[in-house]
């Protein structure tokens, strides 16, 4: 699974999704912070003017069709075998597709009755790019766009801490993965686990899961 992560500040996570995603977007107030589930997240996806546009989204999907927004506090992943299948995600895989632009993602392990968090990234230092998913719930009074992370089995480096990791994509596979136009039949092959060769895990702050800014967005833990 995957429970938390880190996102760039403002400034980074601009000049990332211009120079990995081709992205330009103004992105206000945003510092570099830990991110837990029903916190709000950048994601990066195709809107109907053919552009991608960067949003900051509730991460935990809230089905259209769910009678409230209580659904999120389980479906922040989604396991990328069963995509086509789960009312939840169906929708959403087949069109509403689009990247979480991640500095890394974090996984606790227990160690002498410790819960100990490890940070795992790129050894290219280049962002993570999560494949994700998207929708729009509303209830006449309130929007309430939201997203989950698609998980695949680990790979050896992953696997020390969990029995899923989150798919990140490839360079390549960006523009298959973002066009609402690809089959999702198409996509199975590039929902495999990614090269532990080209990751690096590093100890994290667990002081960073536990702070909050009460002046802040909701949800956002700020640094």
């Amino acid at each position: 699974m995957c429970s938390a992560g880190y996102i760039a500040s403002r400034t980074k996570l601009a000049r990332d999704v211009t120079e990995f995603f081709a992205v330009v977007e103004e992105l206000a107030g945003i510092s570099r912070h830990a991110i837990r589930p029903t916190h709000d997240t950048p994601f990066i996806r195709q809107e109907s003017d053919g552009h991608l546009h960067v949003r900051m989204l509730h991460w935990g999907l809230v089905p259209f069709w769910a009678k409230d927004q209580k659904f999120s506090h389980s479906t922040f992943n989604a396991r990328s075998e069963s995509l086509a299948e789960k009312p939840t995600f169906r929708e959403p895989f087949r069109s509403r597709r689009g990247i979480l632009p991640w500095v890394s993602y974090v996984e606790w392990r227990e160690e002498l009755g410790i819960n100990v968090p490890y940070e795992l990234s790129l050894r290219n230092e280049a962002p993570l790019a999560l494949a994700g998913l998207w929708d729009c719930w509303t209830d006449g009074k309130t929007i309430l766009e939201s997203c989950t992370i698609v998980t695949t089995t680990p790979n050896e480096l992953a696997s020390q801490f969990q029995d899923r990791m989150p798919v990140i994509l490839h360079p390549e596979h960006y523009d298959l993965w973002l066009s609402p136009a690809t089959p999702a039949s198409d996509l199975k092959v590039i929902m495999a686990p990614y090269p532990a060769s080209e990751m690096k895990v590093e100890l994290a702050n667990p002081e960073d899961f536990k702070r909050k800014a009460p002046n802040g967005p909701q949800g956002v833990l700020e640094f």
